[in-house]
């Protein structure tokens, strides 16, 4: 079945369709093929047919399962199915004699197709077509195309019945169909809203909206990821607490727009800053949480030291932008909470020493200290 019908999903959608269609046609030709004993049927006019059928049909498999049918506006070929096969219920009408009506059933399957796929513009064109093409197989009929071959069984009112019957039903099922193209569509433009619904959710959960940087949430799995990839043989990481010096003071005398406004400068400016891996995101208020992968407490905060540099730049109608910043180092086997408790504690010793200030967490210098002492002991 892969062979046949491809493992690609919508790709195999399509050639199962056109699978049922063959069932169809073979059903219909042995049907055919057996009135050939009966009398009804002449072996060159069903031959004719079948290769018409054949052709026309191989066509549009090999067409659907190359994928060459992808670059069309149709990539089911539908119309091109059920045009092809209107015709071939046509000229079944033509030379199956006295069981010409039968010929006619086909047509309530072929227009079942169009209703998953085609618009209903496009549905009723190809009823249209259907009504015309049968008017004028009636009319070669009447006008004595075929008459001769069955004589005994010719009759203008078994035509003119045929007609109106199909003239009836036909438009009412492409009707059916059209309403159902509706509905589909209408469902498709729903999926798309709901999976932009649940996109923009998505994005509000994890994304603070008013800086546009990860929101408090978002950090924690990253922290936890970091400590994943730790665990597994990755590299490992430091995190800084940033605090807005005197960030009160601009909100109370200038207004929690101005205050937002800083917020939303300083992620700007730190953000443009930032290694790719690195990760900032806003922690709460005006504290932020910077995440640095692959560096020791003395790389960290050069970073974060350039980022004072660049908020300096900043005018925050009181001044320039000044924050005191807290650095720690990841313990292997410790909670990440922990580690960032410990750059809390940092940042503020950073404010008691004067603002505007960096302070790593002592114990994560010892630790550094003693990591480069063991390694010099082993050169």
């Amino acid at each position: 079945m892969d062979v046949l019908v491809s493992t690609d999903l919508r790709r195999r959608i399509r050639l199962l369709q056109w699978l049922v269609g063959s069932v169809v046609y073979i059903g219909a030709g042995l049907l055919m093929y057996s009135g050939i004993a009966d009398g009804w049927m002449h072996a060159s006019d069903l031959a004719a047919w079948s290769v018409f059928v054949a052709v026309s049909h191989l066509a549009a498999y090999f067409a659907l399962r190359s994928g060459w049918s992808e670059r069309l506006a149709d990539p089911a070929l539908t119309q091109w199915q059920i045009a092809t096969g209107v015709i071939a219920v046509d000229w079944g009408y033509l030379i199956c004699g006295p069981m010409r009506t039968v010929a006619l059933f086909p047509l309530l399957l072929i227009f079942a197709f169009g209703a998953f796929s085609l618009h209903w513009r496009r549905i009723l064109a190809l009823t249209a077509f259907a009504v015309l093409t049968l008017a004028l197989t009636v009319a070669a009929r009447e006008a004595g195309m075929v008459q001769r071959q069955w004589p005994q069984f010719e009759s203008l009112p078994i035509d003119r019945g045929n007609f109106l019957m199909v003239l009836v039903l036909l438009p009412a099922l492409s009707f059916i169909a059209a309403r159902l193209s509706v509905l589909r569509s209408t469902l498709h433009r729903q999926k798309r809203a709901l999976a932009q619904a649940l996109a923009e959710v998505q994005r509000l959960a994890t994304c603070d909206e008013l800086t546009g940087l990860p929101n408090r949430r978002s950090m924690m799995e990253r922290l936890a990821q970091a400590q994943a990839d730790m665990r597994d043989g990755g590299a490992g990481f430091c995190v800084a607490v940033i605090d807005l010096d005197d960030f009160k003071q601009v909100n109370d005398r200038l207004g929690h727009a101005q205050g937002d406004e800083l917020l939303r400068a300083f992620a700007r400016e730190a953000s443009g800053l930032l290694r790719g891996s690195d990760q900032l995101g806003r922690w709460g208020g005006e504290e932020f949480l910077l995440l640095l992968h692959g560096v020791e407490p003395g790389d960290a905060r050069r970073v974060v030291e350039r980022l004072q540099q660049q908020a300096a730049t900043v005018d925050a109608a009181t001044g320039p932008l000044r924050f005191s910043a807290g650095l720690a180092r990841y313990r292997p086997g410790e909670n990440v909470l922990d580690t960032v408790a410990r750059a809390d504690q940092a940042m503020y010793a950073a404010k008691r020493a004067g603002r505007n200030a960096v302070r790593i967490d002592p114990s994560a210098t010892l630790v550094s200290e003693a990591l480069a002492s063991i390694s010099d002991s082993e050169r």
